[in-house]
């Protein structure tokens, strides 16, 4: 059974905190904050001294009042809060030469409506991507090796079923190669990106002496820094493919020129049984009315005074005030 996140858990919920030491600010009335998000677009050179560009796109911006009209006192002031995400999906944050899309938190410390001094500081975002197992287990046209899932998140491992030969005079090297293809889609006119991120090969003559009539190895590891796909941006998106390719060798001979099979994987962001909010948006398809609804709210942060003390294996809990039933 399957975990899933409902909107009592509110798509996320980003605790942050502002440090602020008094000085030459201590005239400032008030701290504002400011959370927006933006895609945009890189200018494209597609011609000598010719540039194509597109007005950035806001997701949404918001802003609070943090603190006002309070004296500084003479050590660090620190306040807490809270930002809760609306149920909807946008796009990850993403920084790429075709396109950028900027989850970003400003703090100014303000006198009036002067600004005395402000810091920003980037979030990182993840959306909502679901990932499963294959029902059926995906076998090569050639039979000599079997995915079980196109699926998977950052740090996963691809695993895959290779079938050993009888003929123990061949040795194999299956080398899989894992490609992401990028998208402009507000610009049909310039060509995909395809880049290759991450390549791993297995190479039978490793075993030894084989035994095992079917053998369970991992194809690679992918990459904890990948962006997912998502194809829901009317400005970008991203896809993956994976692509195999099995070379065949005589002990001692010269290598075959074996074959090559491309599958379509999806990098996600939740793990297998795990799902998100069943009322879940996706942000371009929100009218207008709904994209002003939609918007990340600041909330207080959340104290909990009655909560256990973090456990502390060196400083065991004393029970002399406890009541035997």
């Amino acid at each position: 059974m399957g975990k899933r996140l409902d909107s009592s858990w509110i798509a996320k919920m980003l605790p942050r905190l502002v440090h602020v030491s008094p000085g030459q600010e201590t005239e400032a009335d008030h701290i504002r904050l400011q959370f927006h998000a933006v895609e945009s677009v890189q200018a494209i050179e597609i011609s000598p001294g010719v540039l194509r560009t597109q007005k950035p796109y806001t997701l949404f911006g918001v802003q609070q009042t943090l603190w006002k009209d309070q004296p500084l006192e003479s050590s660090t002031l620190t306040l807490p809060f809270t930002i809760q995400m609306p149920v909807v999906n946008y796009p990850p944050s993403v920084k790429h030469e075709y396109y950028q899309c900027t989850f970003k938190l400003t703090a100014f410390l303000e006198h009036s409506s002067q600004v005395l001094r402000s810091t920003e500081k980037l979030v990182y975002y993840r959306p909502f991507i679901e990932t499963c197992l294959l029902k059926k287990p995906i076998r090569a046209p050639d039979g000599q090796l079997e995915l079980h899932a196109l699926e998977f998140i950052p740090g996963d491992t691809i695993p895959v079923t290779i079938f050993m030969d009888s003929d123990s005079s061949k040795r194999r090297i299956v080398t899989a190669k894992l490609y992401r293809t990028v998208r402009l889609n507000c610009f049909r006119d310039i060509p995909k990106l395809t880049e290759l991120i991450v390549s791993q090969q297995w190479d039978e003559g490793d075993l030894g002496e084989r035994m095992e009539r079917e053998l369970e190895i991992s194809l690679l590891r992918i990459p904890l820094d990948m962006i997912p796909s998502f194809s829901y941006s009317s400005v970008f998106s991203i896809s993956y493919q994976l692509k195999v390719s099995v070379k065949y060798k005589q002990f001692g001979g010269l290598w075959s020129s074996g074959r090559e099979f491309q599958f379509p994987v999806t990098i996600g962001t939740l793990s297998y049984g795990v799902y998100g909010p069943s009322q879940l948006r996706i942000y371009s398809t929100l009218s207008t009315e709904e994209q002003r609804q939609q918007v990340p709210l600041f909330m207080r942060a959340a104290e909990h005074s009655d909560t256990l003390p973090p456990y502390d294996s060196t400083r065991l809990p004393t029970y002399q005030n406890a009541v035997a039933l």
